[in-house]
C-alpha cells in the first residue's frame, strides 16, 4: 500500500504550474519618474521621466484606481528615451508606474458618433 506523500504531490504541481505558462521575458525594471506636478486647478498630475526606447508606460492612481497609458519614442533616443502622462489625482494619492512591451494582444474598440 503506498502512502500519500504532500511533498511529492506539491513538486508535482510546481512542475505542472512551471509547464503550462512561462513568461518569455523578464519583468522590466519600472521606468524612472523623475517629475511629479502637485495637482493643477482641474485635478490633473503631470509626470514624467525616462523609459526603454518604445516601451508603454502605464500609470494608475491607487485610490481611483483609474489609469493612462503614455509611450516613449521609438527613434533616435539610443536606449532610454523621454515619457509624459497626465492622470487625475488628489495630493497624497499613490501612483503606481511601470513600463512594459507587446501590446499586440489587445482588442481595438471604436468609439461611437453621438446621435
Amino acid at each position: 500500500m503506498q502512502r500519500f506523500s504532500p511533498i511529492a504531490a506539491l513538486l508535482g504541481l510546481a512542475l505542472l504550474a512551471g509547464s503550462g505558462c512561462t513568461s518569455r521575458t523578464l519583468p522590466l525594471p519600472p521606468p524612472e519618474v523623475s517629475r511629479v506636478s502637485a495637482p493643477d486647478g482641474d485635478g490633473w498630475v503631470s509626470l514624467g521621466g525616462y523609459a526603454l526606447e518604445g516601451a508603454s508606460i502605464g500609470v494608475v492612481n491607487d485610490r481611483t484606481l483609474a489609469g493612462v497609458i503614455a509611450t516613449s519614442p521609438e527613434d533616435a533616443c539610443e536606449s532610454t528615451c523621454r515619457w509624459e502622462a497626465k492622470i487625475q489625482a488628489r495630493a497624497g494619492d499613490g501612483l503606481r508606474v511601470w513600463q512594459f512591451f507587446e501590446t499586440s494582444g489587445g482588442k481595438e474598440v471604436v468609439v461611437p458618433t453621438p446621435r
